[in-house]
């Protein structure tokens, strides 16, 4: 055994495990007579996948990664984003294995601090082991581990790839299209119920009708979550276009879809996918032509906005969804709508001062977290009495606070290094940004960089959740360092072809003249 292939004997041999755990688990679904079908006919379609894209494979990973429903009767229950992972990462190691994928990862600073807080989350987990019922641990609900073992294997086959100048202007279109299936499963759900419910069978992340949706309220202030996927057609025009020209009617496609997908965010009633796709065209219009352009921007939108907020109520009515969207601003806005609107605000600084109160002792270990999970005696105080929602939510760790979560789970010491972490994240896409400006990679490059920017100081200041955001941090990282690599590689090619000299004539013609002139 040679010490400088190690890398490769320990992917063959995590291969065969994998191999070997599958035909295991295959051989007693088959025994016990479960899901054999189902297993069969995945089986097929997924070599045949694995045949057919070959290295490409990990293109899966950035396509199904919004889809977070799960698949209804397939073994366990993670969503189906999950599931795709796991499959790329089992595919990659073969590829890899069998030599037909021989790129080695490269690693930089935002690969090392992101190992720094993952090895802080290990130890989280080791101090505060978490399981399930049957395992006999005192603490249990750890999925979120999970998540972020899923994303750790989304990362490494990351680390393995590059995309090339030629695929690099349809690689944005791949990012939103989980997001633009959302969407659709979405509206098709929500406005033809049979639909939905034939859906919601096959997938969880379907909409499916019930009682409840008949009161007034739900569907006159009812958020609809699945309408702001929009926003990613949104960013994808700003991405390949000037943003300016989305709104100038002069470009009728774009300017159409720019109106009817800004309908949509405002129907679906929630402020912050506004604001965020707000700041993504802001900082797009900055990185595309400057500050001045930015500071024009705002100054001939600012009487427009005051103008729609002083018409509300007076010469327009907008409906309920529309008006909980925009309720951040000052306004004649319905008494219901701000009601409800400053009553999730309200609910959440109330989950904020509770758990600042260390005589609750929501956490135990303020310095280095409690990890994920919750013991036994809180879950079974919380099915056992009928406390609050509030309440549970709480003891379950949900804080609706990025800091207070970060807190929950690795302490302060954690706090400080993820915070850190989202800060240079945000200083790297920034940088990746201004690399590859000029290049087939710029739009990829906005698309991936922009939410790194922007995304940490409301995150930090208003909501969010840690086992979210380290999830989604893991992706991102991943996907800006597979643009990094390509954007060094498509240098190198650029250099080589500037250095490599340019032939007068072909080879056999040079030939030709040069017995011609009896060289």
């Amino acid at each position: 055994m040679k010490l400088e292939r190690l890398h490769e004997y320990f992917t063959i041999i995590v291969t065969i495990c994998c191999a070997i755990f599958l035909a295991l688990y295959l051989g007693m679904s088959a025994g016990n007579g479960t899901s054999t079908p189902f297993l069969v006919i995945g089986g097929i379609v997924t070599m045949a996948v694995t045949l057919i894209m070959r290295a490409d494979i990990w293109l899966l990973i950035p396509l199904f990664w919004p889809l977070s429903g799960q698949l209804v009767g397939a073994p366990g229950s993670f969503p189906l984003h999950d599931v795709v992972i796991a499959y790329v990462f089992v595919a990659f190691l073969a590829l890899k294995a069998l030599k037909l994928v021989r790129t080695k990862a490269k690693y930089n600073w935002l690969d090392y601090l992101l190992w720094l807080n993952l090895f802080i989350l290990v130890m989280a987990y080791i101090r505060n082991p978490v399981g399930t019922l049957s395992m006999g641990v005192d603490k249990i609900g750890g999925k979120a581990y999970f998540e972020v073992v899923f994303a750790v294997l989304a990362y490494w086959v990351f680390g393995h790839v590059t995309v090339s100048k030629n695929r690099a202007a349809r690689f944005p279109i791949l990012l939103v299209g989980g997001s633009i299936l959302n969407l659709a499963i979405g509206l098709v759900s929500h406005k033809i119920p049979i639909v939905g419910s034939v859906l919601g069978r096959m997938y969880t992340g379907a909409y499916v009708k019930d009682d409840l949706d008949q009161s007034q309220a739900v569907l006159d202030m009812g958020r609809e979550e699945y309408l702001g996927e929009s926003s990613a057609i949104l960013k994808i025009l700003y991405c390949f276009y000037p943003p300016l020209t989305t709104i100038n009617p002069v470009y009728l496609l774009r300017f159409c879809m720019t109106v009817v997908c800004v309908i949509c965010i405002a129907l679906s009633g929630f402020r912050s996918m506004l604001m965020d796709v707000a700041g993504f065209f802001l900082l797009s219009l900055y990185f595309r032509t400057g500050i001045g352009s930015v500071l024009r921007f705002v100054f001939v939108c600012f009487p427009l906005i005051i103008l729609l907020v002083s018409a509300q109520g007076t010469l327009i009515d907008l409906p309920h969804n529309v008006q909980r969207t925009l309720s951040f601003l000052p306004g004649k806005w319905d008494h219901d709508v701000m009601e409800d609107a400053n009553g999730s605000v309200e609910w959440r600084h109330e989950i904020w001062s509770n758990v600042w109160d260390k005589r609750n002792k929501y956490i135990v270990n303020w310095w280095f977290g409690d990890g994920f999970g919750i013991t036994k005696r809180q879950l079974v105080e919380a099915l056992a009495n009928e406390r609050e929602a509030q309440e549970n939510l709480t003891i379950a760790g949900a804080y609706h606070s990025l800091p207070l979560t970060t807190i929950h789970v690795v302490g302060y010491v954690g706090l400080f290094f993820f915070c850190i972490l989202i800060f240079g994240t945000a200083y790297y896409g920034w940088a990746l940004i201004l690399r590859a400006k000029g290049t087939p990679y710029f739009p990829t490059a906005l698309f991936l960089g922009i939410p790194c920017i922007y995304s940490p100081l409301p995150s930090l200041i208003l909501t969010g959740f840690y086992d979210l955001h380290i999830v989604g941090t893991i992706i991102s990282v991943g996907l800006m360092r597979v643009i990094s690599r390509s954007l060094d590689k498509y240098n190198e090619e650029k250099k080589s072809e500037i250095s490599e000299p340019k032939k007068i004539f072909p080879t056999g013609r040079y030939d030709r003249f040069s017995e011609t002139i009896g060289m």
